[in-house]
């Protein structure tokens, strides 16, 4: 098994929390809804991930952001914390937004940096993940969810401090946003998107020629965050994992 998908459990969740949903879609062109496409999901204990992952050559493959404890969809954990940035014109401004982000996570919401891990998702953009004790989220799964939206929008309230932009979630001079993934009051604070992409499997997408690119979902270090330019974070991603 991967632990890397669930690093942020600790040894009392990993032997209570041990079943979570998969879930798999095909290669979609830019102008498509990801939560539009046809998914196919399957509900299975943790450590089956390296099936499910076999099972789609390890492409577009992703995992429930709710860990359970199989008895009850209340009882179990939602992690990690995930700060989900994307564009869809300019890597370079996503780049910018992910290290204000860390800076803004460390300098001005107390994270330590132990508790953070930076990928890029190999197409649009970055996403941070924070442990969840690391930012006390804790109770029912509920309870978590409201609490991590809570989270977020502090998170985009600083990155949007003293600028006004058309989107609520824009955070970027070149249309960068932070995706809303825990919902908010309006939507009884469900889970927008309740999926998050396996680390280190390939992305693949449907490109305006039609031919299909792919890049794999890549980790960085905070340094690596701060020092790569965008080509060579992308040349990273090209390249085979570890």
């Amino acid at each position: 098994m991967r632990d890397s998908d669930f690093w942020w459990l600790t040894p009392t969740q990993k032997a209570t929390c041990t079943h979570v949903t998969f879930g798999h879609h095909r290669p979609i062109r830019e102008d498509e809804d990801p939560r539009s496409v046809g998914w196919v999901t399957q509900a299975g204990r943790v450590s089956q991930v390296d099936r499910w992952r076999s099972k789609y050559w390890d492409k577009n493959v992703y995992r429930s952001l709710a860990v359970t404890s199989g008895t009850s969809e209340s009882t179990g954990v939602v992690g990690p914390f995930v700060v989900d940035i994307d564009t869809d014109e300019d890597l370079e401004d996503a780049l910018l937004v992910a290290r204000k982000t860390v800076r803004i996570l460390e300098y001005q919401l107390g994270v330590e940096l132990r508790y953070l891990r930076v990928f890029f998702t190999g197409h649009k953009g970055f996403n941070l993940e924070v442990h969840p004790l690391a930012i006390g989220l804790e109770g029912t799964v509920g309870s978590q969810i409201r609490k991590s939206a809570d989270y977020l929008h502090r998170v985009v309230a600083a990155l949007r401090l003293g600028r006004l932009w058309k989107l609520d979630n824009q955070v970027g001079d070149a249309g960068t946003v932070v995706d809303q993934i825990y919902g908010g009051r309006r939507s009884g604070y469900a889970l927008k998107h309740p999926y998050l992409r396996l680390h280190d499997s390939v992305n693949c997408w449907i490109m305006p020629d039609g031919t299909t690119g792919s890049r794999r979902k890549t980790e960085l270090t905070i340094e690596e965050l701060c020092r790569l330019t965008v080509a060579e974070i992308v040349s990273r991603s090209e390249g085979q994992p570890d």
